[in-house]
């Protein structure tokens, strides 16, 4: 008997899982050792602990919910794809120039780049319930002055984010597909809910990261207002390069119109 494609997608998730986990154990053991430290201290630092494994943990059990749903392996192939040479090199431009760093230092981790397809594909499923939501609440004029103004807040926040490595060849390359993702072929009613979406979910995500210090961007000072530019710019950013992703593949076309 055939296992049912959801079967696969949980059983290929936990696989790649267990071998980041085996291929890196040294981190993994660093962070067991650490979290152990962190909740011996007790009161408020325990707690912020807790919570940042509660939000980890929530994470992660909706990655594993989401994907397996509305299965497409092989246009679901072409996604992880394009989003792992996507996220490939966004970390190689910002690790490199010192947009952000890791606390291993790497530039950039390997470790995280699995984390662009599998974001990737968390998006691609949401988006149609945005997409909805959006059919329902909106017209379709204002569905159009919603999706200028994320364009205008994408690249105006990409702008002065990057602003000291502007016209440096690896930004202007990173820029240049920004714009692909936002002006060719524009449909506000698709695009808009993936970008939506895509910044609510990296919220999460750049919220958990930034707060246990696993990565830091260069604005933050330890301030709530820097830590909050940093994230606002990881959720606007991870998400036009993942609607670029998915315009790429819709522009491919082998197996009909990418959806999300």
């Amino acid at each position: 008997m055939k296992a049912r494609p959801e079967i696969l997608y949980l059983a290929a998730l936990a696989g790649l899982m267990a071998l980041i986990a085996a291929a890196r154990f040294d981190l993994v053991e660093l962070a067991f050792r650490t979290t152990l430290h962190e909740l011996g201290k007790g009161g408020a630092v325990r707690i912020k602990l807790l919570a940042e494994i509660a939000l980890f943990g929530g994470i992660l059990l909706f990655t594993l919910w989401v994907i397996p749903r509305k299965a497409a392996p092989r246009r679901d192939a072409c996604i992880v794809g394009a989003a792992a040479l996507a996220g490939f090199f966004a970390e190689s431009w910002g690790t490199d120039l010192g947009l952000w760093r890791y606390y291993t230092g790497e530039r950039p981790p390997l470790w995280i780049v699995p984390a662009w397809p599998l974001g990737a594909l968390v998006i691609d499923r949401c988006s149609d319930m945005t997409r909805t939501l959006l059919e329902t609440w909106l017209d379709p004029r204002a569905v159009r002055a919603a999706w200028g103004f994320m364009v205008l807040l994408v690249l105006g926040y990409f702008v002065a984010f990057s602003a000291r490595w502007l016209t440096h060849p690896a930004t202007l390359i990173v820029l240049a597909g920004l714009a692909a993702a936002l002006f060719l072929r524009p449909d506000p009613s698709r695009d808009l809910p993936v970008l939506l979406t895509g910044a609510c979910c990296v919220f999460f995500a750049d919220l958990w990261g930034t707060t246990n210090n696993c990565w830091r961007y260069h604005i933050q000072d330890g301030s709530l207002l820097t830590l909050a530019g940093g994230v606002s710019f990881g959720a606007l950013f991870d998400s036009a390069v993942v609607l670029l992703c998915l315009k790429g593949v819709e522009a491919y076309r082998p197996f009909g119109p990418c959806k999300g």
